[in-house]
Formats: structure tokens, sequence, C-alpha cells
């Protein structure tokens, strides 16, 4: 396995807070967490297994925390700098975060308590680590259906392409 693409999850964890202070959002510590995991999954679905931080995701019955960003992170931003990430990685960033930064913690946590490599580790009981290949595994393997439209009674919108064959034309 290569080395992750940003050093530190914290400054992963330190991006998110200081994007949603630049987005005016709040930025509760069970959004952080929704948001390093998908973060981290997201990048490894989009680049073929490789890990954008050096995370260790455990199960908790709210769903998967980082357990030391948890910690760090759980009453407000800690004083600490936020170091520059690479322009590929910040990118990544950027496009996790326009995608999901909108949703409340509850909304993320039910699709994610879902995943089956959270699923398994919660069967294993509270606090068991949740190891980056099943996460990789369950992020590249996501039906593409779970990104389309779903209408207020839960149908999904799906594009209309017409099934007809055209018609014959006969030449006089």
């Amino acid at each position: 396995m290569s080395a992750p693409a940003i050093p530190s999850t914290l400054d992963v964890a330190l991006w998110l807070f200081d994007q949603s202070r630049r987005d005016d959002l709040y930025l509760p510590a069970q959004k952080l967490q929704r948001l390093l995991w998908l973060q981290q999954g997201t990048y490894a679905a989009m680049n073929h297994g490789r890990m954008l931080m050096p995370a260790t995701f455990v199960a908790d019955e709210t769903g998967p925390i980082e357990p030391t960003v948890f910690h760090l992170f759980e009453d407000s931003r800690p004083p600490i700098p936020a170091r520059p990430i690479e322009p590929v990685a910040e990118n990544h960033l950027t496009r996790t975060w326009r995608r999901y930064s909108h949703h409340s913690p509850d909304y993320l946590t039910k699709r994610i308590v879902k995943m089956l490599c959270y699923r398994e580790a919660w069967a294993k009981g509270p606090g068991t680590v949740i190891p980056y290949e099943a996460i990789a595994r369950d992020f590249t393997q996501l039906p593409e259906q779970q990104d389309l439209v779903r209408v207020g009674d839960g149908r999904a919108l799906q594009k209309w392409v017409p099934t007809a064959k055209p018609a014959v034309r006969r030449i006089r």
C-alpha cells in the first residue's frame, strides 16, 4: 500500500472545521466524524484503494468514529495551526465537502451505518477497529443507484430512455 495522500488525519479534520467556518456552517462532532469517514471512503473509491489519511475508524453505537479526532474536536476546534494540503488532495476534500456538507449528521449516519464494513465491526462489539481494506471495498462496490434523486415517497427518479424502435421508412 502506498503512503496516504495527506500525512495526518488531524490535517483533514482541521480542513473540514475551517471549511465549515468559511461556509458559515455549524460542524458538530458527529458530523465531523461522518465527513471524515466519507472523505476516506470516497477517496479510496476514486483512487483505486489508495488511502487519503492514516485514520483508524472504530465501530461506535452512533456510527464509525476516529477516536483521536473525536476526543480533540468534541467541544470545539483545538488551537492547532492548519498545515497546507497538496492541491490534488484538497480538490478531493472540496468535492466531497460540497457533496455532503449540507446533509444533517442524522442523514449521513443513516446511510453510513448500513454499510457492510461498519455492520461487521459493530457485530463484533463496540470499539472494534474497522479495517481500511473493508472500507475501501465497500466504497468501491457501492451501487450507482445510491446517488439517484428520490421523490418524497422514496421512489428513485431515473433518466427516461425511449424504448420504442424507430419507425422504418419505406422508399417508394
